[in-house]
């Protein structure tokens, strides 16, 4: 409810602003696009407030929160756009390198099998593919940033049946598989994206579930639950 507050906050402000604008009373938009990277530096430090298992979400959130705001206040003078077309000529060079799409046979068999109690899997322009059997898992990080992010979790157990996984995505998508005797459940910001939680719904209404707490900040990107 919080996450939602904040939003709002968020929106009602820009809307307001525009108005304002509209009616030549007070143009807010500069200092608007001044300070936005804050957003990003106020999301990674709430989870790195939070303590999480996993600090990569938090600290990559920060990072880049910095690196904008430095860049809009002039502290440093390289577009950051300027590297964005570069990256992704050589994503696409890197793909054509790689074999061809496989059948849906081969693409499970060719999931990653592990065994983590912690995960903490960063994708930048790249994709990761696992399934965790662990019998203890605490949850973790997952980052994806213009990639992605496949987790099946449908073999694993919870320590103590709770569990949360801090979910970056930027330009990027999370997909996520659990069992279907969990509930999940999804809290978090999203900026011009969003998440599905195609879980079993019927699970709230059992409080001896295992909980699964997914903290989401979704920009451009898409996170994804089912069973």
């Amino acid at each position: 409810m919080k996450d939602k507050f904040y939003l709002g906050i968020i929106f009602i402000l820009i809307g307001i602003s525009v108005a304002f604008k509209q009616l030549g009373l007070w143009d807010l938009s500069n200092l608007i696009w001044t300070w936005w990277p804050l957003l990003l530096v106020g999301a990674g430090t709430r989870q790195l407030i939070r303590k999480p298992i996993s600090k990569t979400s938090g600290i990559t959130l920060l990072a880049l929160g910095i690196l904008f705001q430095m860049r809009e206040l002039n502290i440093i003078n390289v577009s950051l756009m300027s590297f964005f077309w570069p990256a992704i000529i050589i994503a696409i060079g890197v793909s054509l390198l790689l074999p061809k799409s496989l059948k849906k046979e081969d693409y499970e068999f060719s999931k990653k099998e592990v065994d983590q109690d912690v995960v903490d899997d960063l994708s930048v322009f790249s994709g990761v593919n696992s399934r965790n059997n662990s019998n203890n898992f605490r949850g973790g990080s997952l980052v994806s940033i213009f990639g992605g992010i496949n987790m099946d979790l449908s073999n694993a157990n919870l320590l103590n049946d709770a569990a949360r996984i801090d979910v970056t995505a930027v330009f990027g998508g999370v997909n996520v598989i659990v069992p279907k005797n969990w509930t999940v459940v999804v809290r978090g910001i999203p900026i011009f994206g969003g998440w599905s939680n195609k879980t079993n719904s019927k699970n709230y209404d059992n409080p001896d579930a295992p909980v699964l707490t997914l903290n989401c900040f979704v920009a451009f990107g898409g996170v994804e639950i089912k069973n």
